[in-house]
């Protein structure tokens, strides 16, 4: 795994900086990815470094294309819980070959 190509990857998609001592962030949570961008973010992911998605559920782990206060609302009135999708899950993936 080249780990400074992914802390590269994670800059120019995110904007944020990123090593092996950055805590483990949440892709929707602290990144604020999520809905078509989270799909898009991962099919990049996917490429760059040749792990496979294909039996990644989405709907599992993100939300639709909503604003944050949708969100919030949303996850104070007790709609489904997302699973998180974290920087470590990444770097898992990358080991692995494979995101689930």
């Amino acid at each position: 795994m080249d780990k400074s190509k992914f802390y590269e990857f994670l800059k120019e998609e995110t904007g944020v900086f990123f090593n092996d001592v950055s805590p483990n962030c949440y892709i929707e949570k602290d990144l604020d990815i999520y809905g078509d961008e989270a799909e898009d973010f991962l099919m990049k992911f996917s490429k760059e470094f040749n792990v496979d998605i294909t039996s990644f559920n989405f709907d599992e782990h993100f939300n639709s294309e909503v604003d944050k206060i949708s969100l919030w609302l949303s996850s104070l009135f007790g709609k489904e819980k997302k699973k998180d999708l974290t920087i470590y899950d990444l770097k898992n993936a990358l080991i692995k070959g494979k995101l689930e």
